[in-house]
């Protein structure tokens, strides 16, 4: 699969605005055409368009190189930081977590030095999609035993997620393995993988701040899923669960 371009990560920009194209375009003072070759990466933005774009946010750095945020911070502290202080991380860019192929093991294999690892229920399946159904009770799916070293802090911080679904690929495809630290902090999560419960279910997708706009934006990677924007008047409600520690996959 292709890697993503400017032209993608423009069309996360009107999905997140929930614009149509011609919208987007009449909005800005450029032509369809014009937004057409800029999606298609026929030709770079023109330097006035970058400008508006700015104007409104946009954080072009992202734009151009994928890193960071889709929108620079700004205001809107009171939701996502709550009373916690704001804490750097030792590692800049946690969005892509490693990927690793461990063995899964029956729920009464003990192969590993239980000194040296720990066993994780599967407790189910995480949307790459549309929010999965939130059940009472999670069927145990499975277990899996992993170093303590790839896990710092305590064991009982993680939880364990089967990914059902393509909205996050190329990074998560179908049939992951997803090990989440809970960790209800939004400003934390802001520009990492996170596992977020909504009015709708459960879902996996990237978390971005829209502090000019005080809205939570969960985008995936996979520009053909729509973009979920959790503002006040439909889903400040919506839960943190925590954000992706680890990532395991199976050839």
């Amino acid at each position: 699969m292709n890697k993503p371009t400017i032209g993608h990560r423009l069309s996360l920009v009107i999905k997140a605005m929930r614009l149509k194209d011609y919208q987007f375009a009449e909005k800005y003072g450029i032509s369809r055409a014009s937004l057409s070759r800029y999606k298609s990466s026929e030709r770079y933005p023109d330097p006035e368009f970058l400008e508006a774009l700015s104007k409104d946010k946009i954080n072009l750095h992202w734009l151009f190189t994928g890193n960071g945020s889709m929108y620079t911070k700004d205001e809107f502290q009171e939701l996502i930081q709550g009373k916690q202080a704001q804490v750097k991380s030792s590692n800049p860019d946690k969005s892509n977590p490693p990927t690793i192929s461990p063995i899964l093991h029956p729920i009464n294999s003990q192969d590993f030095d239980p000194t040296s690892s720990i066993t994780f229920p599967i407790v189910g399946e995480i949307a790459a999609g549309p929010p999965l159904e939130i059940r009472d009770e999670w069927s145990q799916v499975g277990q899996i035993q992993l170093p303590l070293s790839f896990l710092p802090g305590n064991p009982k911080q993680y939880t364990v997620f089967q990914v059902n679904g393509q909205s996050m690929e190329p990074v998560i495809q179908h049939q992951d393995i997803v090990v989440i630290k809970n960790d209800q902090s939004w400003e934390k999560a802001d520009g990492k993988i996170a596992v977020v419960r909504t009015d709708d279910g459960l879902t996996i997708k990237k978390v971005q701040i829209d502090h000019h706009r005080q809205k939570i934006i969960l985008q995936p990677f996979n520009i053909d899923y729509p973009v979920l924007v959790l503002d006040s008047d439909w889903n400040y409600g919506a839960f943190l669960i925590g954000t992706i520690a680890l990532q395991l996959r199976f050839f």
